[in-house]
């Protein structure tokens, strides 16, 4: 059975910036699947195998370059009235 990803958004610090292709490369050697990379900003998203993710998201902010990582979370708000 396939793990579930879960998806993740990564925050490139201003020091990472200067070789983003490099941190990009890192980021998929530790794990992450990656769908987009918005250069302008410093971001990252994609997505970590594992029930939690726990694991995955402490291995992407181990990465050198790497200011934080965060797993995306789904909002959900009652019906309307």
């Amino acid at each position: 059975m396939a793990l579930a990803r879960h998806k993740v958004v990564v925050s490139v610090a201003d020091d990472g910036l200067a070789d983003l292709p490099a941190v990009v490369s890192a980021l998929r050697d530790a794990g992450m699947e990656v769908d987009d990379v918005m250069e302008s900003l410093g971001v990252v998203t994609g997505s970590v195998p594992g029930p939690a993710a726990t694991g995955a998201t402490g291995a992407l902010g181990a990465v050198p370059g790497v200011a934080s990582v965060e797993v995306d979370r789904e909002v959900g708000l009652p019906p309307g009235e």
